[in-house]
């Protein structure tokens, strides 16, 4: 069962999240602290971009009710907000909230708010949000049509649910890195063990539709690196991932080291390609 009350502060979350995430049975294998809050500004850093240009083509305008799923650090919640929306970030981690938090504050950002809650129950008033957004979140969900059900919800008639969604299969290096190959195959069916589906960026308008949307528009891209500060962004959650197994010891340390050895070496070579995970875009409407 999950808990009646859906909503927190950011620092009422310590224990709840606990609770939430066993109720939920949805197991997040990425890491917290200081380390994934560098990864997620890298994430910002590669995609942010596009995923404005896709908020826009979904209409997003000033003046909107804006909510994101799993937000983070909030970067894209911030940016609505300095658009001119009324924009909220809701995630389960204490931690990230906090952050975004204290970065809305620094940027002076009014109409930026943050705030746990589980997608699943996520305390929003029923037909009262424009515009919802999420990124990397219904392929970790056991289960993402329930969550766009939930979304549905919380959507004005005429509202529209924008997601973007990874396919982790289409990560790979050229020529072949056996390390990069390996790792992310064991990623893939660690993710499929606990019910989640890391390929499921091909299948989110198919889950959209599944929950009640009217599919307006998609789309996909695919980051490809053979220089660059962002090349090595995959060996780097891959391994995120892959810590999580070894601490279930499902994935020995050792092997793990050596697979990242691999992968760095990948990396640092101008002479091999590392394609990053196609991204799958999305927008949805409530016509009803």
């Amino acid at each position: 069962m999950h808990t009646k009350r859906a909503m927190y502060t950011p620092r009422q979350m310590a224990t709840q999240t606990k609770k939430q995430m066993a109720t939920l049975g949805d197991k997040y294998l990425l890491g917290t602290g200081r380390s994934d809050h560098d990864r997620l500004r890298v994430i910002s850093a590669i995609h942010d971009g596009r995923t404005r240009e896709l908020l826009r083509r979904a209409g997003f305008v000033a003046g909107h009710r804006f909510v994101e799923f799993g937000c983070g650090l909030g970067y894209v919640t911030r940016w609505a907000a300095s658009e001119g929306a009324q924009a909220t970030g809701i995630d389960l981690n204490e931690d990230h909230l906090v952050v975004a938090t204290e970065l809305a504050r620094e940027g002076g950002l009014k109409t930026a708010d943050f705030r746990c809650a589980n997608i699943y129950e996520p305390g929003l008033d029923a037909e009262s949000v424009d515009v919802s957004y999420s990124r990397w979140l219904m392929v970790h969900l056991n289960r993402p049509v329930d969550a766009m059900r939930a979304i549905h919800a919380a959507l004005k008639p005429g509202g529209v649910m924008v997601c973007e969604e990874a396919d982790v299969s289409a990560v790979y290096a050229e020529p072949v890195s056996a390390a990069y190959a390996e790792l992310r195959d064991i990623c893939l069916e660690g993710a499929r063990q606990r019910g989640a589906d890391y390929c499921g960026g091909r299948r989110v308008h198919l889950w959209a539709k599944e929950a009640g949307f009217e599919i307006v528009h998609v789309d996909a891209y695919h980051p490809h690196y053979v220089t660059g500060e962002h090349k090595g962004f995959w060996n780097w959650t891959l391994h995120a991932v892959a810590l999580g197994m070894v601490k279930e010891g499902t994935l020995s340390a050792t092997r793990l080291d050596e697979l990242v050895r691999g992968m760095n070496e990948a990396d640092a070579s101008p002479e091999t390609l590392v394609a990053h995970c196609r991204m799958h875009q999305l927008i949805a409407k409530k016509v009803h």
